[in-house]
């Protein structure tokens, strides 16, 4: 076809383009994983994603809030929706992702969001019906024996271990509201979602999502957490989280489901054990291993498998 664009070439751009959103959301997560493990015990979990949505609430608001008050009423019609996403993907994967990072072992918490991928196809099935393809299966096994290989530093044997505690049941409950927000983004209304726009469709779950990290916050405050220390290193913290881990790698998120689906966007979180063992190296001063580079061929094989089509 010469002087145009073959029907392959035509469908291979936007799983490209989904592939590169999905992998920064995977790649900005993980800088937040690692900051918030390091942050754990100074900072409270609760207060920290209060803050954090905060902040990205602020900032989204100048591009987007005029949208979302111009399709105020539409965004009412559809409240449930916009609250789930707001419970779900604000309000409750991250405030109990840092609960739990503050009770349990990082090879425990980072084991238990390799689930995710799973949670979405289990959610697909039981709220669309949609049935996952063979090798979306077979892509998701291969890549979680990468994280495994990973996050067990090259000794699986030492997975069997492992012993569950309350932080790995509530990074769990995580898991599982991920998965529900992931399915649910996909039935905002294509009109209403053109009309807001990534940006606007972020902020009206934040509005729905904040007040009730605000309230777990005081009940936080109220029981006696530690207080929020509001220096330098706590401020930069909130600020990452707000405008990387929360603006930026949703709106890649988001906009990868988008292009793809749910379904094959979960593989690529399997990313998130990979990218945070790299940015371990500068920040943690741990080292890159070969079990690091078996993980990675692992992971890969197993997101373009699961992405296919």
């Amino acid at each position: 076809m010469s002087g145009g664009e073959g029907p392959r070439e035509a469908l291979a751009r936007p799983r490209l383009r989904a592939a590169v959103l999905l992998a920064a959301a995977s790649l900005f997560w993980a800088g937040n994983f690692v900051l918030g493990r390091a942050a754990s015990g100074d900072v409270p979990p609760i207060g920290l994603a209060f803050w954090r949505w905060a902040l990205a609430g602020a900032v989204l608001a100048p591009f987007a809030a005029p949208a979302v008050w111009r399709d105020r009423s539409e965004i009412l019609r559809h409240g449930w929706l916009f609250f789930a996403l707001g419970l779900f993907g604000v309000g409750s994967f991250n405030t109990l992702t840092y609960i739990a990072l503050s009770r349990t072992e990082a090879i425990n918490a980072a084991l238990t969001n390799s689930l995710i991928p799973i949670s979405i196809l289990f959610a697909a099935f039981v709220i669309d019906r949609e049935r996952p393809r063979l090798w979306q299966l077979a892509g998701l096994a291969l890549s979680l024996a990468g994280v495994a290989v990973i996050v067990a530093r090259g000794d699986v044997g030492s997975l069997a271990g492992l012993a569950v505690n309350s932080g790995d049941l509530i990074m769990l409950i995580a898991v599982v509201a991920w998965g529900l927000y992931t399915v649910l983004l996909r039935r905002v209304p294509a009109a209403l979602r053109a009309r807001l726009g990534p940006m606007g469709v972020l902020l009206a779950a934040i509005v729905f999502g904040l007040p009730v990290i605000g309230l777990c916050h005081l009940l936080e405050h109220a029981l006696g957490g530690i207080a929020m220390p509001y220096d330098a290193a706590s401020l930069a913290l909130v600020g990452y989280t707000a405008l990387f881990a929360s603006i930026a790698a949703y709106l890649c998120w988001n906009g990868g489901v988008a292009l793809v689906g749910p379904a094959a966007s979960g593989p690529f979180l399997h990313l998130l054990p990979l990218f945070a063992a790299l940015l371990a190296v500068p920040l943690l001063g741990e080292e890159v291993r070969a079990y690091h580079f078996v993980g990675f061929l692992l992971i890969v094989g197993g997101v373009a498998l699961a992405g296919r089509r």
